[in-house]
């Protein structure tokens, strides 16, 4: 089954276990093409943008909002329970989701999102967005995106990255977001299995993976090697493995059919 909506897309087979995966800010699903393609085979694998990026660009970026588009995309696919899966702007949202619905969250698989925005850093990281934001524009700053992943990745990962485009005028809204919230204290409301996964070299997000494993019930921790803060992208196949092996686990665990 395939499914193409304007904001998400759904594919493999729907008799199968379900991942959600949650992009970056700035990004959009289209960041996650490695692990769609190789595990749509054996999971039912739905990719999202979140609000003010790619297709839902138009909406700003707000918290609640992004764990309704969740709620909203696995209700239109008829999945009961999902392992969500997010990378940095999308590991915060995941765990803001799996605290408000814990029962349809099978499983939280968290990469880059160790470090809490609220207070000062929160504050400076807004206003650096938006100062940037209005010094550049948002064009001139997606040029420049542009030329970092031509320089950093084959084209076979760059240019779905190009098609889909980078939105960095969603910025601002989500560290202003990030700064109203801490998630450690959501993550431990979470019953279920959670895995904590860092690129080797993502200094800033290393430096915190204890406290948020420690805040995770039933947490475990993955370190990709030679690999940053976009570790999905960085080293695809490590991370694809570990996404696989720790999806399986939560639905063996404890199961749950489908709507």
């Amino acid at each position: 089954m395939e499914d193409t909506r304007a904001w998400f897309d759904a594919t493999g087979p729907i008799e199968a276990p379900t991942l959600v995966f949650l992009h970056g800010a700035a990004w959009t699903r289209a960041m996650w093409r490695p692990q769609v393609e190789r595990l749509s085979g054996m999971f039912h694998v739905m990719a999202l943008d979140l609000p003010g990026h790619g297709a839902l660009a138009g909406e700003p970026f707000r918290l609640n909002t992004a764990i309704e588009h969740i709620e909203q995309a696995l209700d239109i696919c008829h999945r009961a329970r999902a392992v969500v899966v997010g990378l940095s702007l999308g590991g915060y949202v995941a765990m803001a989701y799996a605290a408000r619905y814990p029962e349809r969250c099978a499983g939280l698989a968290l990469s880059g999102c160790c470090i809490e925005y609220r207070g000062l850093i929160g504050a400076l990281s807004a206003l650096d967005a938006t100062i940037s934001t209005r010094l550049y524009g948002a064009r001139r700053l997606e040029a420049m995106q542009r030329e970092s992943v031509r320089k950093t990745y084959p084209p076979a990962l760059a240019d779905p990255q190009f098609n889909a485009g980078f939105f960095f005028q969603a910025m601002p809204a989500v560290y202003s977001e990030l700064a109203r919230q801490r998630f450690q204290p959501l993550l431990q409301k979470y019953p279920g299995p959670s895995l904590i996964i860092n690129g080797e070299h993502d200094k800033l997000n290393r430096r915190g993976e204890a406290r948020l494993l420690a805040a995770a019930q039933h947490g475990e921790l993955r370190i990709i090697a030679n690999a940053g803060h976009l570790c999905n992208l960085d080293q695809p196949e490590s991370f694809t493995e570990a996404m696989q092996a720790f999806a399986r686990f939560p639905y063996l665990r404890n199961s749950a059919p489908s709507k």
